[in-house]
């Protein structure tokens, strides 16, 4: 009766442009007067309504003109917003629980009990995959019902809940859930991405609450379960339509597990992936500010000590590029032999050969360089001792700290091509420095944030210095820093 209606109503009006639109409007207008629950959805060419017949629980989709005259189920609704006019004279109902735009009207008290029930329905997931159990089909649908209702609360600056997903909510990604969705896994699939999308564009550091609070219990999830293609082929689908934050991590998943998988197809799918992977870091200061005096003494006294240091054969000769020069003369020069063909045609007969170095720019990655394996290994490696001008340059500063900003002053001591500066990357691939004095060496390493740092992502090598326009550099990453790291050890050591 209301689309009925509506198409009586826009007879009215002259035909114009947005005719699809009006209708729209004006469907939705009666929806609300009869106390449907109904909502707009418009894309660039065309604007449809939903309705739901049953209080909001599921949805049906109408098509008033441009799209065909069709209905189609659908189970959760692209909210939308519509304004009731000033001067209209219809109302919604007093008796029904709607606002001035129509949409429900749900309190701060409405979401947070929802959260706890979906919480409490994760909970009883995680506990059923870890003993290798199926979830019930209740436990299923009371969740992806509450999970509907919670996706389309109108968002609030007060409601900070609503910013962060719910507990155990990275469970949805493993390879358990994956199975149970069976044949709704496109509905599951709308709840992820709406979920993980509404919390990207309410939350700056979506990154590190997902990864320190979601994916750890993520990842032990899919230890236990075996390989799958198609589960690793559905990660691959998700990615796409992910915020930022939940590619990084669906993106080092994959590059973990992919090396594990005999898929050639799924292997060069991910390499692709790692290559088209947006990489735009901003750029930060670690060199020394005019404030630090005190830190900048100790950092002259390390500089100057690494001068008297042995370098990295091992990473000198990475950095090195030989080159033998081949040139004639007409006179003897230097050790040059007689080309005697050249000589008896009155050419330039005498050759001189050169030999020449140059040397590689450096990319420290240090994204996945942890704070913690720093320490650990320096404990372990100093406990005989160090040598005594490490202590000297030391003095009342905590000896840790002082071999580590030396460690990192002894790398890049290593950059001997003076036309630019090494380059250091940091956070995730989220922030880069450019420096051969890295004064603020704290940033150079990751608090421990409780992820195995064998998931976290490593970009190819290739990718680095393709965004860098560096393609002869050498990038030196997670485990090259390591290694340099324990040889290092092995020279300021007794």
């Amino acid at each position: 009766v209301a689309g009925q209606g509506a198409k009586l109503l826009l007879a009215m009006f002259s035909e114009k442009q947005g005719a699809c639109e009006q209708k729209a409007k004006l469907f939705q207008l009666l929806c609300h007067y009869w106390g449907i629950p109904a909502l707009q959805v418009r894309n660039a060419s065309h604007s449809f309504v939903e309705i739901s017949p049953d209080g909001g629980l599921t949805w049906r989709q109408y098509q008033l003109g441009g799209g065909g005259q069709c209905s189609s189920d659908v189970t959760e609704p692209g909210w939308g917003y519509y304004c009731r006019l000033e001067d209209s004279v219809l109302k919604p109902p007093v008796d029904r629980k709607r606002t001035r735009s129509g949409q429900p009207n749900f309190s701060l008290k409405d979401g947070s009990d929802l959260k706890t029930k979906i919480e409490d329905d994760l909970e009883k997931l995680v506990q059923q995959f870890s003993k290798n159990q199926s979830a019930s089909t209740e436990v299923m649908q009371r969740l992806k019902n509450n999970y509907c209702a919670f996706n389309r609360r109108p968002l609030k600056d007060s409601d900070a809940f609503t910013y962060d997903l719910p507990t155990d909510w990275g469970i949805l990604l493993s390879p358990q859930a994956f199975h149970q969705f069976g044949e709704n896994i496109k509905d599951w699939e709308s709840i992820i991405e709406k979920s993980a999308w509404n919390m990207a564009n309410h939350r700056d550091n979506a990154h590190i609450v997902f990864m320190e609070e979601q994916f750890p219990q993520l990842f032990n999830s899919i230890q236990k379960k075996e390989i799958d293609l198609h589960y690793l082929n559905w990660l691959c689908e998700l990615y796409h339509s992910a915020p930022q934050f939940l590619k990084y991590a669906l993106l080092a998943i994959l590059q973990i597990l992919s090396r594990r998988c005999d898929s050639c197809q799924l292997r060069d799918r991910v390499k692709l992936m790692l290559m088209s992977c947006p990489l735009n870091p901003e750029k930060l200061n670690i060199e020394a500010s005019e404030g630090d005096i005190k830190e900048i003494e100790l950092s002259k006294r390390c500089e100057n000590l690494v001068k008297t240091m042995t370098m990295s054969r091992s990473l000198l000769d990475r950095l090195s590029q030989h080159r033998i020069d081949q040139q004639l003369h007409h006179q003897p020069v230097g050790n040059s032999i007689i080309v005697p063909e050249k000589l008896m045609s009155g050419e330039a007969a005498f050759l001189n050969v050169s030999k020449s170095t140059s040397y590689k720019p450096i990319i420290f990655d240090c994204t996945s360089l942890e704070e913690q394996d720093v320490d650990d290994m320096v404990a372990i490696k100093t406990k005989s001792g160090v040598k005594s001008e490490i202590m000297e340059v030391s003095d009342d500063e905590k000896l840790s700290e002082t071999i580590k900003k030396i460690f990192f002053y002894w790398l890049a001591a290593h950059h001997i091509d003076d036309t630019n500066s090494p380059l250091w990357l940091m956070y995730s691939y989220k922030r880069y420095g450019e420096t051969a004095q890295p004064f603020h060496n704290f940033n150079l390493m990751i608090i421990n944030d409780g992820v195995n740092p064998i998931v976290k992502l490593k970009l190819p090598p290739e990718k680095i210095k393709e965004y860098f326009n560096q393609p002869t550099a050498e990038v030196l990453q997670r485990d090259d820093l390591l290694l340099l790291l324990d040889e290092f050890l092995s020279l300021i050591t007794t």
